[in-house]
């Protein structure tokens, strides 16, 4: 959970700057934290589906669905909203789910097992 609320984190911090940095090598830089922080969301999801409960595959099977649902929509709803509106507006729905998943990050917590 602490590693994905970090990368979040990351994420968030990343994105924010590209969004509201006003200097373009502030902005360019701020990519690599945008990166490091979202590379690792969908892989540790994936993980966490398959150890936190019963049935794993069927969790597994969601995770990986949304993300690839998130993976054919999302660039075209991108460029559908930066093409109306600005680029800057779009990134602020990739922004607003970024933050999102540090709130949700206990879901990938493992439950604990009595035996």
């Amino acid at each position: 959970m602490r590693v994905v609320r970090a990368s979040a984190l990351l994420g968030v911090i990343g994105i924010g700057l590209v969004i509201f940095a006003s200097n373009p090598w502030l902005a360019a830089g701020a990519v690599l934290f945008w990166g490091l922080g979202t590379s690792l969301g969908f892989p540790l999801s994936i993980s966490a589906a398959s150890d936190t409960g019963p049935h794993p595959e069927a969790r597994v099977s969601a995770v990986a669905t949304a993300g690839y649902v998130a993976f054919l929509a999302g660039p075209p709803l991108l460029g559908f909203v930066g093409e109306h509106a600005s680029l800057r507006h779009a990134l602020l729905i990739v922004l607003v789910l970024v933050g999102t998943a540090f709130f949700l990050a206990r879901a990938v917590e493992p439950k604990v097992r009595f035996k």
